[in-house]
């Protein structure tokens, strides 16, 4: 595959506009020929070249880059009526007509060709015009802001489907390691009854948990391949891709996470792109009132035009060349619309009250979405280390239930709920690892600091 430098600008994950600001925001861009330098049916990837994936090939990144465009050119539309409109015309025509006056036949045909210029240009219309470009400007900057929000919640969600990934092979490696320690304890307790150190049942209890524990590795193995079908649609693949990856992780900055949950609030308050685009949102709505508003009022226009009529002569009519021309000013003032006008406003009104709550409902949700993903992040951080005490206490525990079973002091039921809860307890583990990244994440992504930046390096 063609080789790319595009990662920074592909993850440009965040803004330097501010809430609300009349900014077109400039900083993301995707590349129209964006593809990874490795190839994903022979090398491992890793964090960063599933998220350059992801930036590239997923189609909801494509479809928010088009939309600013979309934004951009409506914006850019407006600005034309700042301009006046000249127009073009070009006739010829031959006309045929009968007048029995005339000698012999009574026919008369007239050749002849006109053109024309025109012009109009709107001077002044009480601020629909400037209504009308500030509209279609915040519309562009919620776009973009929506742009950025899109890349935002592609990467974070590449993010966890790769850490989902990574830890379901771990899971099933742990599964394995059990299914290995189960099938050691059924051949001890094998050769413990043969030699007529154990009864019968210790056998058939250690052949049950060595059938349990191979059918926790099949089912693991279903859960890898899903977690790998979903990695590979997030970065733009058939789900049947299979896809190696190689372990790193994102060393996140602790600048974010060492705030107060407010001041996190705050932060998000600020940078949120999904708060940007609602925010800008609301100014387009109420532009659009501002220019409802102004269709009770005249509009002042000014016009000109310029018009060259020429007959070609025949033998009822001379030769005639006319030109005219015409310059002016017209003001227009709307009487009766059929109340559209009225209904319009009222509309417009309506629309802007309800994107205001609609934002304040978004700001609740930010609120919330913080405060969750913070005590979040705690909560994980508590969860991790004792996870790491409570494996490392059930690696003894197994140790010593072995040793006893191997000494005939112990029975073999203590030690599979010793293997049982080395399994439990190496699962929480890699939960509680892949939890503290995925938590991590979260809550950059929640204070809208989801960038390059703020993800560190890649180890």
């Amino acid at each position: 595959m063609k080789k790319v430098s595009i990662f920074a600008l592909a993850l440009l994950l965040s803004t330097n506009a501010m809430a609300g600001e009349n900014v077109e925001n400039k900083n993301i861009s995707i590349s129209n020929s964006c593809n990874i330098s490795k190839d994903v049916t022979k090398d491992a990837l890793n964090l960063a070249d599933v998220i350059e994936l992801a930036m590239c090939n997923n189609p909801t990144t494509r479809q928010a880059w088009l939309s600013t465009k979309v934004g951009e050119t409506a914006y850019k539309r407006t600005l034309g009526s700042y301009l006046p409109q000249i127009s073009a015309s070009a006739e010829y025509s031959k006309s045929n007509s009968k007048d029995y006056t005339v000698e012999p036949t009574g026919e008369v045909i007239r050749k002849g060709a006109d053109a024309g210029l025109s012009l109009s240009w709107l001077l002044y219309d009480f601020g629909k015009r400037e209504s009308n470009v500030e509209k279609t400007f915040q519309s562009m900057n919620s776009m973009n802001f929506q742009y950025n929000n899109t890349l935002q919640q592609v990467a974070y969600n590449t993010i966890v489907a790769y850490y989902d990934a990574l830890s379901s092979v771990e899971e099933l490696a742990a599964l394995k390691a059990n299914e290995d320690a189960n099938l050691k304890s059924f051949e001890l307790a094998s050769k413990k009854f043969e030699l007529g150190m154990s009864s019968k049942a210790d056998t058939l209890q250690a052949e049950t948990a060595y059938a349990q524990a191979q059918l926790q590795v099949t089912k693991q193995e279903q859960v890898v391949k899903v977690a790998n079908a979903k990695l590979a649609s997030y970065l733009g693949l058939p789900p049947s891709q299979e896809i190696k990856l190689s372990q790193t992780f994102a060393d996140t900055t602790d600048e974010l996470i060492s705030k107060s949950v407010d001041e996190i609030v705050r932060i998000a308050m600020l940078k949120r792109p999904d708060l940007q685009a609602k925010a800008a949102a609301v100014k387009a709505s109420y532009a659009n009132v501002r220019s409802a508003s102004a269709t009770y009022f005249p509009t002042i226009s000014a016009f000109g035009s310029k018009s060259w009529y020429d007959d070609e002569p025949d033998s009822h009519n001379l030769d005639r060349d006319r030109d005219s021309w015409a310059l002016g000013v017209k003001v227009t003032m709307p009487i009766f619309t059929g109340f559209e006008n009225t209904y319009s406003l009222r509309n417009a009104k309506y629309q802007y009250a309800a994107d205001k709550e609609e934002l304040k409902q978004l700001e609740q949700d930010v609120e919330l979405s913080v405060v969750t993903a913070y005590n979040g992040y705690k909560t994980s951080v508590k969860a991790l280390s004792i996870a790491k005490k409570l494996f490392e206490s059930a690696v003894e525990n197994e140790k010593v239930a072995l040793g006893s079973f191997r000494a005939g002091k112990g029975d073999i039921i203590s030690l599979m709920e010793a293997q049982s809860k080395l399994l439990s307890a190496r699962q929480e583990l890699i939960s509680a690892q892949y939890g503290l990244y995925t938590a991590k994440i979260a809550l950059l992504k929640s204070a809208g600091e989801l960038s390059l930046k703020n993800l560190g390096e890649f180890k």
